[in-house]
């Protein structure tokens, strides 16, 4: 009896295995293709206001055998594998949230403590490539030949920390006294090889012959563009302009104000994990003032002023974060400030 029981309990768990394995395998089906990120939340919904996040370009390539990751021009080929509906590769796990064409929803797991995990939705990119019209030609062959487009027409240049354009400019080894503007072009055909390469325009011919053979040791290393799913010819123009052009290199103030808030920012985490609470404030006030979109200086001052029971000064920062529509600090206004009146303004 004992060993019928046995039997019976061996075929129940590898009857639940096949059916994970199953549904594993059915997912990782469904996962085939392209998926362009589309949008980019906390976990509980909250916008993001990191530029740096929501302005980057993410693209997930799954193949059968590998998955294509490109991020902001750099495309590297990552082993993957799924299990228990989420997706692995290098250090990164994402828990499908939702997956239903045209729409993926992924969310980031094991995160370290202090690092607020991102829901990321992507769009099939076959059906997004539909709100899109790319320019195209024919070539001399009759070929129809598509002009880049970032993520929508776009070949994927393969390395493992290098877009294609500092890969080439790193080979072309331009002297650094000097100053030049080169234009190079090239086609990437729908099986990825690489015809067509010429000079546009020179600034110092000499150099030409050096720049076209940077060019060719990208040879072998593309994958095609595709255009709805399907691969197509793809003409790339890059543009070396070596300071040959006056170009203001001071950033932005903007962009020079959010840098200076996150080192105050740096700052304030410093104190606050010292415990010197008022210290902590000082700098995240800065913080603040360089950058107000800077969600984390909110909730680490609102933190610092609880601990040093300033329960007001915390409810004015729950009240902005509200404002900002960050989720959590619907809670924590609930929690600290029932009788808190916001401040108003005449």
């Amino acid at each position: 009896m004992k060993r019928k029981f046995k039997a019976a309990s061996l075929l129940l768990v590898t009857s639940l295995l096949s059916l994970a394995a199953n549904a594993q395998q059915g997912l990782k089906d469904a996962l085939q293709g392209e998926w362009i990120k589309d949008e980019v939340t906390l976990e509980d919904g909250s916008p993001v206001y990191d530029l740096s996040v929501t302005r980057s370009s993410f693209l997930l390539d799954f193949r059968h055998d590998s998955l294509i990751v490109s991020l902001d021009g750099i495309n590297s080929v990552q082993r993957y594998r799924i299990a228990d509906s989420t997706i692995s590769y290098r250090n990164q796990h994402y828990k499908v949230a939702r997956l239903d064409h045209p729409i993926l929803e992924l969310v980031q797991v094991n995160q370290p403590e202090d690092v607020e995990p991102l829901t990321i939705k992507f769009l099939y990119k076959p059906i997004y490539d539909l709100s899109t019209t790319p320019q195209t030609y024919l070539a001399k062959n009759e070929d129809l030949v598509y002009i880049y487009q970032p993520d929508v027409v776009e070949p994927k240049f393969i390395h493992p920390n290098m877009s294609a354009m500092t890969k080439i400019f790193s080979d072309f080894r331009f002297p650094e006294y000097k100053k030049g503007g080169f234009v190079v072009r090239f086609v990437i055909t729908e099986d990825g090889k690489m015809e067509g390469l010429r000079m546009v325009a020179s600034s110092d011919t000499k150099f030409d012959n050096r720049l076209i053979a940077a060019v060719k040791k990208t040879k072998g290393k593309w994958l095609p563009a595709k255009y709805q799913g399907e691969n197509v010819n793809c003409e790339v123009e890059y543009n070396f302009d070596l300071g040959y052009t006056k170009v203001n290199n001071t950033p932005p103030a903007d962009e020079n104000k959010k840098i200076v808030a996150e080192e105050y920012l740096s700052y304030g985490k410093y104190y606050f994990g010292e415990k010197v609470y008022k210290s902590s404030i000082y700098y995240l006030d800065k913080a603040i003032d360089n950058d107000p979109y800077l969600i984390e200086a909110y909730y680490l001052r609102a933190a610092a002023n609880i601990y040093r029971k300033n329960t007001n000064g915390a409810c004015k920062d729950y009240h902005q974060l509200k404002i900002l529509d960050q989720q959590k600090a619907f809670t924590l206004y609930d929690t600290y400030c029932e009788d808190y009146t916001p401040e108003t303004t005449n």
